[in-house]
């Protein structure tokens, strides 16, 4: 199960960069939607994580299975 059946976040879930591919380790990611607004600072996102019931469910990967695209520095 991914996140965003999970949370049941219907057509929301096409502006949250955790869809299509990382629904199951959305932690990982800055600026997923979650239960509200965007969060896109590590501690803006872990405080909520750590309180959502997806990131402590059966169905969460700690493994990131995707390419992470990023700018070089």
């Amino acid at each position: 199960m991914h996140c965003w059946d999970f949370h049941n976040c219907g057509e929301k879930k096409k502006n949250c960069p955790a869809f299509p591919v990382s629904g199951k380790n959305c932690a990982l990611l800055a600026g997923t939607i979650g239960s509200g607004q965007p969060l896109f600072t590590f501690a803006q996102k872990s405080e909520r994580c750590l309180r959502c019931a997806f990131f402590h469910s059966e169905h969460y990967a700690e493994e990131f299975e995707g390419a992470l695209e990023h700018e070089p520095f």
